[in-house]
């Protein structure tokens, strides 16, 4: 099975979060993460899906979401049509790190920095693509992870015009 970035704009509802993951879990996809916020675009809000599944059921989870009235597009990617990052805070033990003496390397090494430091812990933060954060938390593993978050994806894609200003445009001139 495949894993597809599913972006969603829409007005801000309540419960459309609910109603969203209900569509893809009667169709038996698997939702890896959910992130949602507000977009380029006043007034108009995105969810961001990773899932995997079979790409026809992925596919038929789009149509059934378009025909909502408070959505207003939503877009189907592959991996290499975007770029896209995820945000990772590791907790890690202070003895630890001051112990070990090379987590200024493996800091640099990995682009990750620390942004909170006390006599108990220290939080450290990556921005990344899955992979690169699950590397990171395999390294400081050593040390002892006491707390590990990873967010959901955040992407755009790679085309030069948003896609969603693209199709409202394009509507737009329809109507005139």
């Amino acid at each position: 099975m495949k894993r597809y970035t599913v972006v969603i704009y829409s007005e801000n509802q309540i419960g459309l979060l609910t109603q969203v993951a209900n569509i893809f879990t009667r169709r038996s996809l698997d939702i890896w993460s959910m992130s949602a916020g507000a977009s380029a675009i006043e007034g108009i809000h995105t969810i961001t899906i990773v899932a995997e599944g079979v790409e026809k059921k992925v596919h038929e989870a789009v149509q059934q979401l378009e025909k909502r009235v408070d959505v207003v597009r939503v877009f189907l990617y592959e991996d290499e049509e975007i770029v896209y990052r995820e945000l990772a805070l590791y907790k890690v033990p202070t003895e630890a790190i001051l112990q070990a003496g090379d987590i200024e390397e493996i800091l640099q090494h990995y682009s990750a920095k620390i942004i909170e430091i006390n006599k108990s812990f220290a939080v450290i933060s990556k921005v990344g693509t899955t992979g690169q954060t699950q590397q990171l938390y395999e390294v400081l593993g050593r040390y002892g992870v006491m707390q590990f978050q990873r967010s959901g994806r955040v992407a755009i894609s790679r085309e030069r015009q948003e896609p969603l200003q693209k199709f409202l445009q394009d509507r737009e001139k329809e109507n005139e």
